[in-house]
């Protein structure tokens, strides 16, 4: 059912892969190739917690969603239930403001898979 919402995701225009990643960089769902799984589990993790320790001490609360445009791309993370992080990729042309809104809408089904 979790890959189910990846791949729901993974439809949207742009989008190039999804992950659910917990909080000691596990894969618990995928849909990326093996080298991106790799970066994934040993950067999200780390990428989290100092978005989380830069937010607190400015003093704007808890991390919702992280995006981050490079040159060739936007990678997207988002907190979701029980320490776990949606992570997707997406070419820069992407609507910034539907990737947002999509993450929003598949939390409260997400939290319940995870």
């Amino acid at each position: 059912m979790l890959r189910r919402l990846l791949a729901s995701l993974n439809r949207i225009p742009g989008v190039r892969g999804a992950s659910v990643v917990d909080e000691h960089g596990r894969m618990r769902a995928s849909l990326v190739g093996e080298q991106d799984e790799n970066v994934f589990s040993s950067e999200i993790p780390l990428a989290l917690r100092q978005a989380n320790e830069l937010s607190k001490d400015a003093g704007i609360g808890s991390i919702d969603q992280i995006w981050a445009t490079g040159s060739n791309g936007r990678v997207g993370i988002a907190s979701m239930a029980a320490g776990a992080s949606l992570v997707i990729v997406c070419n820069r042309e992407s609507a910034l403001g539907r990737l947002r809104h999509e993450v929003g809408r598949s939390r409260p089904t997400m939290k319940e898979l995870i």
